[in-house]
């Protein structure tokens, strides 16, 4: 009897441990306008905004791309020494900001004033991880700015990092290959400049941190004039972190399996 109830705290814990819980924010919708939603039981919950503006289509016989949602499977070892949960499948879910061929460029920004759940709402708290997904040669983000809570745009320094660069997916390219990195410039007044690498490393992940409350985030999408003209699609994405709240039926199970095992080791003991 004993036993069993060990056994039976132990499949309580393992369920409770094997229970999967989302982690990146999922997008919806293409184009001009995307909606991301922060996953169900985190820390973060409601909506940020994306919206795209301002194209500029480097060959007009092609059509314009705007913004898409999309996500990376097959994640690699260094994915995984990271200790980021995935989404379930598993994947990394971003907004992509793909282009369609050589000069292309739009403004975006990305507007967190539905979010809650931090210490204050309708921003990406300080101290967020964001990450840079598939950021190849000639992919450029310029004039990245923010703003605070209070709409002002920030002219002090708001992003910690790099705090990692490797390949996400699988096959793996060993970090020591992926050479050079992508730059990260300034800030120069709370702008950065992020430009690409001289070459595609298949699906690089750029790590960063916000320090301070963040409301929005904006930038200009460039694909840069030189090797065109091109045509066939791309672009790198921006995935947004948020961690896990215990959901209270798993604090209970937790509880109900640590008490059942003690209670069964203390009988143990008496004999």
């Amino acid at each position: 009897m004993k036993i069993l109830r060990l056994l039976c705290a132990l499949l309580i814990l393992g369920m409770v441990t094997a229970h999967a819980q989302a982690n990146w924010m999922t997008f919806f919708g293409s184009g001009v306008t995307s909606v991301g939603v922060w996953p169900g039981g985190s820390q973060l919950a409601g909506t940020a905004t994306a919206t795209a503006s301002s194209f500029i289509n480097g060959i007009p016989s092609t059509p314009f791309i705007g913004l898409a949602p999309n996500s990376v499977g097959s994640l690699s070892a260094d994915y995984a020494a990271t200790g980021l949960q995935p989404n379930p499948g598993p994947v990394v879910d971003l907004i992509s900001t793909p282009y369609n061929d050589t000069g292309d460029k739009y403004h975006v920004v990305i507007d967190f004033s539905g979010t809650t759940g931090g210490a204050n709402p309708g921003v990406l708290p300080a101290g967020s991880i964001f990450a840079l997904i598939d950021l190849d040669s000639t992919e450029n983000y310029r004039q990245i700015t923010a703003t605070n809570a209070a709409n002002a745009i920030i002219t002090t320094p708001w992003i910690n990092g790099p705090n990692g660069y490797f390949d996400m997916n699988n096959p793996l390219t060993p970090v020591a290959f992926m050479v050079p990195v992508p730059t990260l410039a300034g800030p120069a007044l709370g702008v950065y400049q992020m430009f690409g690498p001289s070459a595609n490393f298949d699906v690089g992940m750029w790590l960063f941190k916000t320090t301070q409350d963040v409301k929005t985030i904006s930038f200009n999408m460039e694909l840069g004039i030189s090797g065109g003209p091109f045509q066939g699609g791309g672009g790198a994405g921006w995935g947004f972190y948020t961690t896990i709240i215990p959901e209270p039926n798993t604090i209970a199970l937790v509880s109900m399996g640590l008490a059942v095992s003690g209670g069964a080791l203390r009988r143990r003991s008496r004999r």
